[in-house]
């Protein structure tokens, strides 16, 4: 696949000179950078679920204080704010 990348003055100029004196391309080296790069990457790692017995995620919805409450008020308790 052929794509154009924007690469700044000084790191094309270090480049080429390095491809050069390695005796490979331009576009073996930016392979290899990204290669390289990509193996370096950790692995995504999902979330492990949260047990719907913790805290809040009873599955009891809210209490009876909070359902009583504006979302404002809400959100600030969420964040120990006070209103």
């Amino acid at each position: 696949m052929k794509t154009t990348i924007d690469i700044a003055d000084d790191l094309a100029s270090t480049l080429k000179q390095k491809a050069a004196r390695d005796g490979i391309s331009m576009r073996a080296a930016v392979h290899e950078a990204l290669r390289l790069w990509l193996r370096d990457q950790p692995a995504f790692m999902h979330p492990k679920p949260i047990p719907r017995d913790i805290g809040i995620m009873s599955g009891q919805g809210l209490t009876p204080e909070a359902a009583s409450i504006s979302w404002d008020e809400l959100r600030a308790l969420s964040y120990s704010q006070k209103v």
